[in-house]
């Protein structure tokens, strides 16, 4: 049985972490840059979609991701769970809204503080970002992918078309 003078030093300890810096510094979450392209099976309609990211089961407050140059549509938020809605316009307006849920945001230690999402509007579709390695990247040194599915299990790889050059 706990006493009452026993669990007074316990409130206080946990007074203190709470208002101590370190606390909310600890609290505070990373701001994680998601990008967004959208397909419509093996189309990329991303310019023609507007991006709302909600947090996960909310409606209330949108953060929209703004479309780009680069062909993804950008948006600072927090790590964590959101839901993402999809409207898909045409010249006469909004034609179609689809909802991708519980999407997990996270601040991967390779993607410098981007989080990439790819959502397709058709069924049955999957995704795959190709890209090489970085030393690969920005040189005339020739390369190719290959992927494939069998039996629901996918795989992909990089390899040089150079025969005999194995380096990455």
């Amino acid at each position: 049985m706990t006493t009452r003078s026993a669990r007074r030093p316990l409130g206080v300890c946990l007074c203190l972490l709470v208002l101590s810096p370190g606390w909310a510094s600890a609290q505070e979450p990373d701001t994680v840059e998601l990008l967004v392209r959208v397909f419509d099976g093996l189309q990329d309609v991303t310019v023609d979609c507007r991006i709302s990211v909600y947090a996960a089961t909310s409606r209330e407050t949108a953060v929209t991701a703004d479309p780009d140059t680069d062909g993804w549509s950008h948006a600072d938020v927090p790590a964590g769970f959101y839901d993402l809605q999809v409207a898909r316009r045409d010249a006469n307006g909004v034609i179609a809204i689809t909802w991708a849920e519980q999407r997990s945001v996270l601040r991967y230690s390779d993607e410098a503080g981007l989080h990439r999402e790819i959502i397709n509007l058709q069924p049955g579709f999957g995704a795959l970002l190709v890209q090489p390695p970085t030393a690969w990247i920005g040189t005339d040194r020739p390369w190719q992918v290959g992927a494939f599915l069998h039996g629901g299990i996918g795989r992909a790889g990089f390899a040089p078309t150079n025969a005999g050059d194995e380096t990455p």
